[in-house]
Parts: structure tokens; sequence; C-alpha cells
């Protein structure tokens, strides 16, 4: 008795066209990916929009883009002496303390990252704000390059990277 070749049964098909039809849909639906131009906004555009978070928001959200500004950092509480320094000079040369202060505010004014290097082992930790996207303050800037400062925030390690989320700076 001859056999004949089986053959898929439409049922299968249809179900299988069905669910990559629903997959296609679904993907669609979250439109990954930056709706409104805001990736390409220049830096300096950007900049402006640090002084008004609820906009910076909506408009991230209109762009259906995630904005993690005003969230606080994690980490555990901690209460540390040392110094605020900025990262080029104390890293290139190890340059710090008052006879850099100057410079050092100068440098973190033009974007040199900051670094609290702590009176407890020397430990060198890089700066965050206590929340993205909201600066330091103001009073914890003015003591840049001034030892023995208080900084109470909070510390976590990423990478082998120390991580110091500063909430304030005391002389």
């Amino acid at each position: 008795m001859p056999t004949t070749p089986q053959r898929a049964l439409p049922g299968r098909k249809l179900l299988f066209a069905a669910v990559c039809l629903l997959a296609v849909l679904a993907l669609g639906a979250f439109q990954f990916g930056d709706n409104n131009g805001l990736n390409n906004m220049p830096f300096a555009q950007v900049r402006r929009l640090v002084s008004d978070l609820p906009q910076a928001q909506k408009m991230a959200g209109d762009g259906n883009l995630e904005l993690l500004a005003g969230q606080s950092v994690r980490g555990d509480s901690v209460s540390v002496r040392g110094e605020l320094a900025d990262a080029n000079c104390f890293l290139g040369t190890h340059t710090h303390a008052y006879d850099h202060a100057f410079c050092a505010k100068f440098c973190a004014a033009a974007g040199s990252p900051l670094l609290f290097v702590s009176d407890q082992g020397g430990v060198v930790y890089i700066v965050l704000t206590a929340k993205n996207g909201v600066p330091l303050p103001e009073s914890a800037l003015n003591l840049i390059g001034v030892p023995g400062v208080l900084a109470k925030g909070r510390t976590f390690d990423v990478n082998g990277l120390h991580a110091l989320a500063v909430e304030t700076v005391q002389p």
C-alpha cells in the first residue's frame, strides 16, 4: 500500500502565522526607542532642562524614553571626612587641597568629574548626586578643595569603583 506524504495541518500554519502577527503587533505597541529625537538633542539644550525637571520628565514620557532624574541613588548611609577634589588634576597629577582649590573649582565648573578623597584610608570615591539629574548643592561645590569636610550620603561599589552619592557637605 503506497504511503502518501503527510502535509502540515492548515490549523498549525494558521496558528503559527497568528502568533507571529501578534508578536509584531506587541513590539510595535511598545515602540522601543526615541520617538521625538531627544537622544539627538545637543548637550547645551539638555543642560537648560536641568532646572525644569517636570518639563524634562514630560518630554521623556512623550518621547517614550526612561528618565531617571529625581530618583534617589541607592546605597548604604555614611558620614565620612575628607576632601572634594576634581578628577582631572587629582588623577593626573595627584594635586589637591587648599593650594589647589581654585583650580579644582575651575576644572569642576568646566565639567571635570568630582572625587571624594576620604581621610580614612585614602579611599577615593567618584561623587554622584543624591538624586539622579539633580545638581549638587552650591554649598557643597563651595567646599571643593577644602580638606577635612564632612560628607553625608550613600556609598556603593560598582565594577571596582567606589561611589559616594552626596547629600550634604559641611566644613
